[in-house]
Order: C-alpha cells, then structure tokens, then sequence
C-alpha cells in the first residue's frame, strides 16, 4: 500500500488527499499515517513553509491545486529514493 501511494503520487500526479484516498481504498487519517511514515522513510520530503521554487511553478505539476497565500502550508516532494521506490516491480511493502 506504501509503493501504490508514491506510484500513484509519482505517476498521475495525484495530491488531493481525498482522491488520493479513495484511489488506494484507505480513510484519510489512515492516508494521513502513510504520508508521515513515507516522510519518516525518506521517501518523502516536507517543506513546511510551502513551495520553495515560485520561479517555476508555470511547470510545477502542483499549480492547479497550490495557494501561495497559506505561509504555514505543506508542500511534500518525492524523494529520489522515494521514486526508485514506487517504480520497483512485484515485492511488498516494506
């Protein structure tokens, strides 16, 4: 369950928790767990001030869904690690 919410984070781009949720079969506040526990991984990274990057956000894969105007805002980026992870073939999760 842990790779199909990177695969699906990675692949489709899929960031509303919500949709995010029902995609993989899992109540939110579970979605809320795997989140933190792909963060505590590695596999995850969390910028607690939101997007760092404005100069690029006309590419940013994130721009329907940000608001730049919420300072205390979280931004979560896929790791390297974290996407080796999600494209690895059959095995469980970890």
């Amino acid at each position: 369950m842990i790779r199909k919410v990177l695969q699906l984070i990675v692949s489709e781009g899929i960031l509303d928790k919500n949709h995010l949720a029902r995609r993989v079969g899992v109540q939110v506040e579970t979605l809320d767990d795997i989140i933190q526990l792909l963060v505590d991984r590695g596999l995850l990274r969390v910028e607690e001030n939101g997007c760092d990057v404005e100069d690029s956000c006309t590419s940013c894969h994130s721009t329907a869904s940000c608001d730049k105007s919420i300072s205390s805002s979280k931004a979560f980026y896929v790791t390297e690690r974290g996407r080796k992870y999600a494209m690895l073939n059959g095995g469980g999760d970890e």
